[in-house]
């Protein structure tokens, strides 16, 4: 996607399968968006998502090209259920793939390698998102596939960077340690402490791109709220998260 903001020139519908009920929308490239923006999604989800798009690009994770997209108020204001969930303003935009359905137990299994599943499980224990559960049941795994290119797409990391997710929430991580057989060797752990390292150096450029929209309404609050997230990617200096990391 361009660096500069895109500019949603039609909203086609919202996407019901997804809890945060995003826009698919058309922008000024010609091209279809998933667009989150407030107050569906609240400040500190799209904080969540847009740091969290970042990292795991830099950890070479596959997930959709995204970006921002500024949505116009005239787009909106004759619909009333659009203009109360979609304000005018900068959105998060992934790009939407067309002939995608949410990944299946087997598929994220037999089609992930196994060095990407261990990544996408460091990941997401890294940026605290216990919102990636499947089982051989159920779960809601926000992993998509693509049948035809077979290649899957992380999405949704609007829930990342909760302070109140303990371990537990990852037991039914979709690579649990229930759930495979491989697990975090000896050399795993010094590959991965390099990646971590190299993709937190990008949190203050990622930091200064947010727009002010989405900033927390007080000094004091934007304050605490990078502090947080500071102090939860710090924790790959620390032997206790890599104990956890099974």
């Amino acid at each position: 996607m361009p660096t500069q903001p895109l500019h949603v020139i039609e909203i086609i519908r919202r996407i019901p399968d997804c809890s945060t009920e995003p826009f698919l929308c058309r922008c000024d490239d010609g091209e279809l968006y998933v667009i989150k923006g407030m107050p569906s999604v609240p400040r500190v989800q799209l904080i969540a998502e847009w740091i969290s798009a970042h990292i795991a690009k830099s950890l070479g994770l596959s997930l959709p090209d995204f970006g921002m997209a500024y949505v116009d108020r005239a787009l909106t204001q004759y619909i009333p259920e659009w203009k109360n969930a979609l304000y005018e303003g900068h959105a998060f935009a992934t790009k939407f793939i067309p002939g995608v359905a949410p990944i299946t137990f087997s598929q994220a299994h037999k089609n992930v390698a196994e060095q990407e599943q261990k990544k996408i499980y460091l990941f997401d224990k890294w940026i605290n998102n216990s919102d990636r559960n499947l089982s051989p049941q159920a779960g809601n795994v926000n992993i998509i596939y693509d049948y035809q290119n077979d290649r899957y797409y992380l999405i949704d990391h609007n829930l990342a960077f909760d302070q109140n997710v303990d371990e537990d929430a990852f037991d039914y991580h979709v690579y649990a340690p229930r759930h495979r057989s491989w697990i975090f060797d000896i050399v795993d752990k010094p590959l991965c402490e390099d990646e971590l390292i190299r993709s937190k150096a990008i949190l203050p450029v990622c930091i200064d791109l947010i727009p002010d929209e989405w900033l927390p309404e007080t000094e004091e609050a934007r304050i605490e709220c990078f502090e947080k997230i500071e102090e939860l990617l710090n924790r790959n200096d620390t032997d206790v998260f890599w104990s956890n990391i099974k």
